[in-house]
């Protein structure tokens, strides 16, 4: 019941509604650091409330290549715009960056629930606002704005470029795509290397 609580979603409500809900059909599972938790393509038939750890989303992309889509921190709720989707499955792969433990809390309950709860309601209906805000702009990210464009992007939100490799997935390009891009922006006077990494001039 602590552990859901931690959730903005379960936060207002009251010890005996969280009691009802737990005594549905729900389990508590624990992931070690480095497993896959979830395939894409895997159902989802239960709210997934990550109440420890961190994890990372991705998108197997074209020739192999791998997108960082999302770094996943408790606590949060785990692909509830897919929950009642149709077809209802996990489209991305999520793996343990640290130990997590998951709330597996059955569907069909967590709907009666909501009804039985308007702020918990209110709170999916945001979480699901919040995330599709999210896409969105990571959608409009990839298909508008070049390389280039994200490369500043990323920079004026995280300051700097540490890793090369690990920002070139963040970002949907090839280690080798970006390298050449930093050159060239290097070249252009846009952005300078120090023992920090890459960093706007």
């Amino acid at each position: 019941m602590e552990e859901l609580k931690r959730i903005k979603l379960f936060a207002k409500c009251g010890d005996e509604a969280l009691e009802w809900l737990l005594n549905q059909p729900c389990r508590r599972q624990e992931y070690p650091a480095g497993r896959r938790m979830f395939n894409p393509g895997d159902p989802c038939r239960a709210l997934m409330v990550l109440v420890e750890g961190q994890a990372e989303s991705r998108m197997m992309g074209e020739e192999g290549r791998e997108l960082l889509v999302d770094r996943l921190k408790a606590p949060m709720l785990l692909a509830p715009a897919f929950l009642f989707a149709t077809p209802n499955i996990i489209p991305v792969e999520v793996t343990a960056v640290t130990d997590c433990v998951v709330w597996h809390i059955n569907r069909e309950a967590f709907f009666e629930f909501m009804q039985q709860e308007p702020t918990v309601l209110r709170a999916f209906l945001e979480e699901l606002c919040a995330k599709g805000h999210f896409l969105s702009g990571k959608m409009r990210s990839f298909a508008v704005k070049g390389l280039k464009n994200r490369v500043v992007e990323y920079l004026e939100t995280n300051g700097s470029i540490t890793s090369v490799a690990d920002v070139a997935q963040q970002l949907g390009a090839t280690r080798p795509s970006l390298s050449r891009v930093l050159s060239d922006m290097m070249d252009e006077g846009l952005v300078v290397k120090d023992g920090k990494g890459y960093r706007k001039a």
